[in-house]
Order: structure tokens, then C-alpha cells, then sequence
């Protein structure tokens, strides 16, 4: 790979990186906010949260879970993955009906901010992906040997 294209594929794992520490903040900006609202109104219905978790070298997924009490456990749940849909960004409201109305708005704001992190962090790595396939099909041209014509 040429030295610049390997610069701009280091400058768009960079600002991926960038990425997943916003998606990270925001995620534990929206537990301090549930336990904020928790102490503020007493009711204990928080059950959605965010999850990020790596899916390829180069990729990872942002995606809520609905959590489950585990029978018999005291404070134990289960996360249950949330469906948002192949190619989409941004949940429907309508996956959050579970979420009780005092922490819905809360959820909502939450997952309008990530679900525009999805859409530029999915627009990054197709960008990367595309840089690197036109950076091999380039090396493989470059090396074929182009005798003149005749």
C-alpha cells in the first residue's frame, strides 16, 4: 500500500477510534443519567442498555439490549440483543416500548445520538474498505508486466 493511502487508512482508523470513545461516553452518560433520574423519582424500570462490542478486526457494533432478571438471581440479567434491522442506523421508537415512560424520552435521546455515531462510523469503514480494495487492484496492475506493443 502507498504511503499515502496508508496515512489516510491510519487517519480513518483514528477518527473510528474517536468514534467508539463518543459512543462509550455517551453510554455511560446514559447510566448516570438513569441512576440520576432513579434517585430523583424512585422508579426502578431501567431496563435498556447500550452495548458495543467488536465484530471484525476493523468493525464494531453499537446496538441496545433489553435486560432480563435471571430466575433465582439477585441483581443478575441476561442481556437480550435488541433487532434494529439490516442496513439501518437508527432504532424505531417502537423497539423502546418495554422501557417505561419516565426513562422512554431519556432511551430516545440516547439513541438519536448513537444512531448518528452508526451512520458516520459505517460511512468510515466503507470508506476504508473501498481505500484498501482500489490500493490491491492498483499494486496488482502496477506488477503485471506491460510489454510495448507491436
Amino acid at each position: 500500500m502507498s504511503t499515502d493511502a496508508q496515512t489516510i487508512v491510519t487517519l480513518l482508523d483514528q477518527q473510528y477510534e474517536q468514534l467508539l470513545v463518543d459512543a462509550r461516553c455517551l453510554a455511560a452518560s446514559y447510566v448516570d443519567a438513569s441512576i440520576k433520574k432513579y434517585k430523583k423519582t424512585g422508579v426502578k424500570s431501567v431496563v435498556a442498555a447500550v452495548s458495543i462490542k467488536q465484530t471484525s478486526p476493523n468493525a464494531y457494533s453499537i446496538y441496545w439490549c433489553k435486560l432480563v432478571p435471571l430466575q433465582g438471581q439477585k441483581n443478575k440479567f441476561a442481556p437480550l440483543t435488541i433487532a434494529k434491522g439490516n442496513g439501518k442506523h437508527k432504532y424505531p421508537a417502537s423497539s423502546f416500548e418495554f422501557v417505561e415512560y419516565t426513562y422512554r424520552r431519556l432511551v430516545l435521546q440516547v439513541e438519536s445520538r448513537l444512531a448518528e455515531i452508526r451512520r458516520i462510523a459505517s460511512e468510515n469503514r466503507q470508506l476504508r474498505r473501498t481505500l484498501v480494495a482500489y490500493e490491491k487492484k492498483l499494486s496488482r496492475y502496477q506488477a503485471l508486466n506491460h510489454d510495448p506493443l507491436y
